[in-house]
Parts: C-alpha cells; sequence; structure tokens
C-alpha cells in the first residue's frame, strides 16, 4: 500500500493506492472516489459480530458498520477525506505501539490495526461528554483527522504537557494522566470552567488547533428546540 496527504493541513484528503489483494478500512462517510478496480463491503461491528457492534455503540461513533476496500488489480486507488475541514496524519502503529484516541479521530486503518473501547475513567475524558477513547494497537497504519491543523508535542519527565481536552486528538499509551478544571478555559457546551488534561512521562500526544465546541457553540436544531443543541460529535 501506498499513500499520499494532499491538501493539507486545512482540507486534507487521503490517496491511497492499493496492490492487487490489499485493503484499506475505513469510517462510513469518509470515501470521495475510486477507481474501476477497488470493491467494497461492509461489515457490522468492526467485524466482531454481535460482540463487536456492543463494543462500538460505548464509543459514540455515528454508525456500527465499518467499510473495507480491496483492489482486484494493481495500482488501484481510493481517495478519503474527513468529516470536517481540518488535517490528517497517518501513524505507523508498528513503530508508535499502542496509542490512545479520541473516538471520532480515527478515519481509516489498515487491517492488522486492533481496536477497542477503553473500560476506564478516561471513556469520558473530553469535557463535552460526546466523545470516548479509543484504544489502538498492532500492525500498520491508522490515519486520525483532525479540526484544523495537526500538532504532535513531545512529553519526557522534565516536561509534563497540559492540554485543554477538546484540543486532544490522540496520545501515546502509558504515559500518567490527570485531570482538573481550569479557569482561563471555558466550556462553551457545559457552561462554567473547562478541563485540562496534563501528561507526564515519557511519550507524543496529537493536538488539532480548533477546539469544535467553541467553534460552534451551544445552539439548538430549529426543529427540535429540546434536543440541546448540536455536540462536539457532529464535527468529529
Amino acid at each position: 500500500m501506498e499513500y499520499q496527504i494532499r491538501k493539507d493541513p486545512s482540507y486534507a484528503m487521503v490517496e491511497i493506492t492499493l496492490a492487487d489483494g490489499e485493503q484499506i478500512e475505513t469510517k462510513p462517510g469518509v470515501m470521495m472516489d475510486r477507481t474501476g478496480g477497488i470493491d467494497n463491503e461492509s461489515d457490522i461491528g468492526g467485524g466482531g459480530g454481535i460482540t463487536g457492534a456492543v463494543g462500538r455503540m460505548v464509543s459514540d461513533e455515528r454508525s456500527l458498520i465499518d467499510n473495507t476496500y480491496y483492489a482486484t488489480a494493481d495500482d488501484e486507488r481510493v481517495s478519503l477525506v474527513p468529516e470536517h475541514p481540518g488535517d490528517v496524519v497517518a501513524i505507523n502503529m508498528s513503530d508508535r505501539g499502542e496509542l490512545r484516541a479520541q473516538s471520532g479521530s480515527l478515519m481509516a486503518w489498515e487491517p492488522l490495526v486492533e481496536r477497542s473501547t477503553e473500560w476506564n475513567n478516561r471513556s469520558n475524558l473530553f469535557s463535552s461528554g460526546e466523545l470516548t477513547v479509543l484504544g489502538l494497537s498492532g500492525q500498520g497504519l491508522a490515519f486520525l483527522s483532525s479540526f484544523g491543523s495537526m500538532v504532535r508535542r513531545d512529553v519526557t519527565p522534565d516536561n509534563p504537557l497540559t492540554v485543554d481536552e477538546d484540543h486532544l486528538v490522540a496520545w501515546t499509551a502509558g504515559m500518567d494522566l490527570s485531570r482538573e478544571k481550569d479557569g482561563s478555559i471555558k466550556s462553551s457546551l457545559l457552561g462554567g470552567e473547562g478541563l485540562v488534561t496534563t501528561f507526564r512521562g515519557d511519550g507524543e500526544v496529537w493536538l488539532q488547533t480548533r477546539n469544535p465546541a467553541l467553534f460552534y457553540g451551544p445552539q439548538q436544531h430549529e426543529d427540535d428546540e429540546s434536543s440541546g443543541g448540536i455536540g462536539v460529535d457532529d464535527f468529529l
């Protein structure tokens, strides 16, 4: 498999070239176009049947259906785009090891990348309450999207990092995390103080330069005043 990220960082797209028999798996709705030698099929619950579907339900992703695109000849292409304006980064899981990512950021992945829902107190890490934490491991590439440009930060024992949670995209597993309210950050969805997470140890953190909650605000649907407005998940 070969890939090229174009139009970044504001309106990124990924062009993936597959050899005969190669595959790429994606979340629903991200394919822009494909050549004639690319076929696709859909799986419920990420290929895990009903058990996989239940696991996916708690991740707050929009659909229990994953799409698999596979080539029936050499040099076939499929183009993928995020659901929102922003950037895309390709992370090699074989080199990075296990990652944590917010549930809306995972866009596409190679078949040997494994996904799981993190059942711990970080499953509701994001202050909006709309997103959850996914575990990523295995082998191959994972493509993550961001709202705005993607920024990577290094964390060392001597240099911890404090982040507004709604700017979080992903981070390497194994670091210590602590949360607290920060009066300098306002939560436009929940009101009052926002939440920050501090990372300590050795690792990397990927951030998005735009905060969807602040960008959109707590507006309501015109046809449903009781809906509480569109949440962060409508962007991610």
